[in-house]
């Protein structure tokens, strides 16, 4: 018996709608900082910020910015992180088309673990995604709890009005979707365009 159509699906970002390189981010935060690529990574990504921010404890991108800033021990604007996370978005076109194909079908969001600048800068940092989703891009933030944690995808789910078993979840890590399947969403381990296609047109929500 075939599975019936979801009426909501969620899109990871990074490495799904598009490749992530945090090294291309990494140079551009080092030129504007002038500190090194190494001891940026350190100060931001391996320190717990990121995981901190994507967690809720940075209410608006003002308070996330000064924090970052603290731990960078530089200054940089709110313009030269933007240009920085823009450096390291390649757009898969593919997916995004893919996307914009499955809004026909069913309601389709793009749910990221992200912190409160990263929410109001999306146009800016990825326009391409911007002009799919436009009001439909949720972060982590949002809801006091990341992926893979599944009180993030019921909360989510919940503001949008929506049951676990309406809902369909994309993501390239396979711990985000084994924690969608906790929450009672059906998954899709992404690996390519080709494969998600294949899945989607089975699941008719795309032709």
């Amino acid at each position: 018996m075939s599975q019936a159509t979801p009426a909501l699906v969620i899109f990871d970002m990074n490495d799904v709608v598009c490749r992530y390189d945090l090294n291309e981010r990494l140079k551009v935060l080092s030129r504007h900082s002038g500190r090194t690529a190494r001891d940026i990574k350190s100060a931001i990504w391996e320190s717990g910020f990121e995981d901190e921010s994507d967690s809720g404890c940075f209410a608006d991108p003002q308070a996330y910015l000064q924090e970052f800033c603290r731990r960078l021990g530089r200054k940089i604007t709110s313009a030269q992180w933007i240009e920085a996370c823009r450096a390291a978005i390649i757009p898969d076109q593919k997916v995004l088309d893919l996307a914009r194909d499955m809004q026909g079908q069913a309601r389709a969001v793009l749910f990221s673990n992200n912190g409160p600048l990263m929410k109001t800068s999306l146009a800016e940092v990825f326009p391409e995604a911007y002009d799919i989703f436009v009001d439909e891009f949720y972060c982590s933030y949002e809801f006091s709890a990341a992926k893979p944690d599944p009180v993030s995808y019921l909360r989510l789910i919940e503001r949008l009005g929506f049951m676990p078993e309406q809902c369909y979840y994309i993501d390239d890590k396979l711990s985000n979707v084994e924690g969608a399947l906790k929450a009672g969403v059906r998954g899709h381990h992404f690996a390519s365009y080709e494969a998600l296609a294949c899945e989607a047109r089975a699941l008719g929500l795309a032709y």
